[in-house]
């Protein structure tokens, strides 16, 4: 799917009433205990590719793994809530792996739910 997310940020959430990070401090992804924010490319040059799924990001790398707790689904969404994609989870601590076509601002971004 590809998308042009509002000021180059995708959310992954687990709950409906979630709490984002307030800066990324210099990292591409960073986490809160219900919210996992990732810096993707800047609208302007490209959208966004993403998958939600639960197999690692095929020719990607790694940038960042989080516990996060969910209330029964997982989704993308941007920083104005709407969503993008959604995977129904078990309620409780899942697993996200975020992975992308590059460390700074990736244009192809998996994000990898495993419980």
């Amino acid at each position: 799917m590809m998308i042009r997310p509002p000021h180059s940020v995708l959310l992954v959430v687990g709950r409906e009433d979630f709490a984002p990070p307030t800066t990324f401090g210099g990292a591409t992804c960073v986490a809160t205990p219900d919210c996992v924010a990732v810096a993707v490319i800047d609208v302007t040059q490209s959208p966004t590719r993403i998958a939600l799924s639960p197999s690692p990001g095929h020719d990607l790398r790694k940038l960042g793994e989080f516990w996060i707790e969910s209330e029964g689904l997982v989704s993308i969404r941007d920083i104005f809530g709407r969503e993008h994609d959604t995977m129904g989870v078990p309620p409780g601590l899942t697993l996200v792996t975020i992975w992308g076509d590059r460390d700074d601002a990736p244009r192809d971004v998996a994000v990898q739910i495993t419980r």
